[in-house]
């Protein structure tokens, strides 16, 4: 049985996603709950919140992030891009970059 470490990338984006009205804390707390949620992400920084569209249930957030992810797939940045596009509230991610390609 080989043990091999699944490698962990750092990388920054423009995010748009939905945090849930009624929730504690302000909404960059909310922001990065609901980007925390996602499998792959290990920490969430959020630098900026760049847009926010409230609507009846939720409120559509715009933010620039920094993650740390952990991504197996042999192309991280696109790996890493499909995992939080796939996440819960997330609506659209924009611009990834790896720290290794700024």
């Amino acid at each position: 049985m080989s043990l091999t470490a699944t490698p962990t990338v750092d990388a920054t984006a423009s995010v748009s996603l939905r945090v849930p009205r009624g929730e504690s804390g302000d909404l960059e707390t909310g922001a990065a709950a609901v980007l925390a949620g996602v499998d792959a992400v290990d920490a969430v920084t959020i630098d900026r919140v760049t847009g926010v569209d409230p609507t009846w249930t939720d409120i559509r957030v715009d933010v620039n992030v920094a993650v740390t992810a952990t991504v197996d797939e042999t192309d991280p940045a696109s790996g890493l891009e499909a995992k939080l596009e796939d996440g819960f509230g997330v609506v659209a991610v924009d611009g990834l970059v790896l720290a290794d390609d700024a």
